[in-house]
């Protein structure tokens, strides 16, 4: 996102009241496209709002890895962290199950994909004028002019960062 750091003094807030946009968040994704060999960026508007809701609901989609018993030994990271004194039979996540990995990539995609379209400020209409409102229709539209996953991303990242007031971006697909 093209904005430049500078220090603002903070507004004190001391009610807040129903209704009222008081932590909206505007801005712009610059996105960089070459057509004949010239380099062109492109300024979409885009908000927070709305966005966390968001995120929460579709963080509850995301898929879980299977369960599976393995034996954590008193002297592994695992079983000093846990505290054990013998080693123990226990359930664990299998987090290297390839369907599990398979479902969690697919639902990251579609993660970044609905981010991506519910934050662009942008009036969604067809090729004939008429305006879209579903998420698989604007998709569409999305695909259709040629968005590219870097593109994607940066709008993504930019979306993150309108409301982020310093320091490392958090990985947001990991709930952390």
């Amino acid at each position: 996102m093209a904005n430049e750091k500078q220090e603002k003094n903070p507004t004190r807030i001391s009610e807040l009241i129903e209704g009222e946009k008081t932590f909206d968040s505007y801005g712009f994704s610059l996105l960089k496209i070459t057509r004949n060999g010239v380099e062109e960026l492109l300024e979409l508007p885009i908000k927070t709002t709305g966005v966390a809701e968001f995120q929460e609901e579709l963080r509850g989609k995301a898929p879980r890895p299977p369960v599976k018993k393995e034996v954590i030994k008193k002297d592994s990271p695992e079983g000093k962290a846990l505290g054990l004194d013998e080693d123990r039979l226990m359930q664990v996540f299998d987090n290297t199950d390839e369907v599990y990995i398979d479902a969690l990539e697919k639902h990251n995609q579609g993660f970044i994909w609905r981010i991506v379209v519910f934050a662009l400020d942008i009036a969604w209409k067809k090729k004939d004028g008429i305006p879209v409102f579903t998420f698989e229709e604007k998709k569409a539209i999305l695909k259709s002019t040629g968005i590219t996953g870097s593109h994607t991303n940066q709008i993504f990242k930019d979306v993150m960062a309108l409301s982020r007031v310093q320091g490392a971006m958090e990985d947001f697909l990991s709930g952390n």
